[in-house]
């Protein structure tokens, strides 16, 4: 008898009803989402042991698997083992590289399978805002340390109101005010768009953060524009789109491992990218490039230090996930990014083909691509997108509404 059926007939000897897949599937991503989240912030002081939020993700990690091995569909067994195989593949990476985010994600990501992303979102926004207004609150009450930076040469403070880094905040802010959008298909009112720029320059004035200060504006053009931007996105082919994505990335990539401080050209890029083509530049001096990942021990500006640190940390989410996790997982997560691209151009949901660019974008330099409570986009995956398709989208209805 084969596997799958074996499951089939256990379950229904049992009698488990479906909605406990579903349940398990909302238990495990509220579980690593916050978890995640609370990482990010300064409740990392508080935690009982070190240990702890890890072994939290790790709860996680069960409860999706085990929704995924009795609830998810498979179209036969090689599909089933395709899944293992490459979840086998991905574990091992996070094993050498020490860092476990992209096999929990992973784990989500297949349980997410045929959950309505649109309720994905909404629940995102919900937690995300309901973590960031107890964060805020915490800090002016005193119950957790405030952070303060500034850069070098400049009087200016840059503020994470209870985040470990203000770049943290920024991207926060960016990922939630995308997804805000993207939930509601860049179509907004009046008073969402003018209270949106005004989010947008208040976590500027806080963050000094240029990059998701960028990002957020191109957000609320990216709604003002909407009708257009289809109308841009069904005229290029989908594979030239594709085609500029690896590009962007093998580029972001190669100047890194080009870099020459005595070139006037990448010094200029590197001071606009604050110094990252320079330190990513020193992990390919340091490290070499591995097929299944490795540790590497690096020393970020976020938390507390306790004077005088070494800084290596590696920002761009592509090279960060080349160098730690290697080679097969590099190819992977980007052939994923083809294939969502892929499949939203096909589904017509334009909206998400825009967040994905926006994402990538972010991600050619902040490092939050594969952390779950900045970026949910990898849960298209399997999910329904019913909701965000625009096959019946009229190019000459407004996109900011006055109502």
């Amino acid at each position: 008898m084969h596997v799958l059926a074996i499951r089939k007939q256990g379950i229904n000897k049992l009698g488990i009803p479906p909605f406990v897949g579903n349940w398990l599937f909302w238990t495990a991503f509220a579980l690593l989402l916050i978890t995640q989240f609370s990482q990010g912030t300064m409740f990392i002081l508080y935690y009982p042991t070190n240990s702890f939020p890890y072994q939290l993700m790790m709860l996680s990690g069960v409860i999706a698997l085990i929704k995924v091995l009795l609830f998810n569909n498979f179209k036969d067994e090689k599909d089933l083992f395709l899944c293992i195989t490459i979840g086998l593949l991905i574990l091992v990476s996070c094993q050498n590289a020490g860092d476990w985010n992209l096999i929990y994600y992973y784990l989500i990501m297949l349980a997410a399978q045929n959950i309505k992303f649109d309720q994905i979102v909404r629940f995102f926004l919900i937690a995300i805002t309901a973590g960031l207004i107890i964060t805020f609150i915490s800090v002016k009450f005193g119950l957790i340390m405030e952070l303060t930076n500034s850069r070098d040469g400049d009087a200016g403070i840059r503020y994470a109101l209870g985040m470990v880094y203000p770049t943290d905040l920024a991207a926060r802010a960016f990922y939630l005010q995308l997804f805000y959008i993207v939930l509601k298909k860049f179509r907004l009112n009046i008073p969402e768009f003018i209270s949106l720029m005004a989010f947008t320059f208040i976590i500027y004035i806080y963050t000094d953060t240029r990059l998701d200060f960028i990002l957020m504006i191109l957000t609320l053009v990216a709604a003002l524009f909407y009708k257009q931007l289809i109308s841009l996105i069904r005229f290029i082919n989908v594979k030239f789109m594709l085609l500029l994505g690896l590009v962007s990335v093998a580029g972001i990539i190669i100047l890194t491992y080009l870099y020459d401080p005595s070139n006037p050209i990448l010094r200029i890029v590197n001071k606009l990218l604050t110094r990252r083509l320079e330190f990513g530049h020193a992990v390919f001096t340091r490290y070499n490039v591995t097929m299944f990942g490795q540790y590497i021990q690096q020393n970020g500006n976020g938390g507390i230090h306790h004077g005088w640190f070494d800084y290596f940390f590696i920002d761009c989410s592509f090279l960060r996930i080349l160098m730690m996790n290697g080679v097969v997982v590099f190819v992977m997560v980007t052939g994923l990014l083809c294939y969502m691209m892929k499949r939203f151009m096909e589904e017509a949901a334009y909206g998400l083909v825009i967040a994905l660019i926006l994402a990538v974008i972010s991600s050619l330099i902040d490092q939050h691509l594969a952390e779950i409570s900045f970026n949910i986009l990898f849960l298209t995956v399997y999910t329904d997108l019913n909701y965000f398709k625009e096959s019946n989208f009229k190019l000459g209805q407004l996109n900011v509404n006055r109502k």
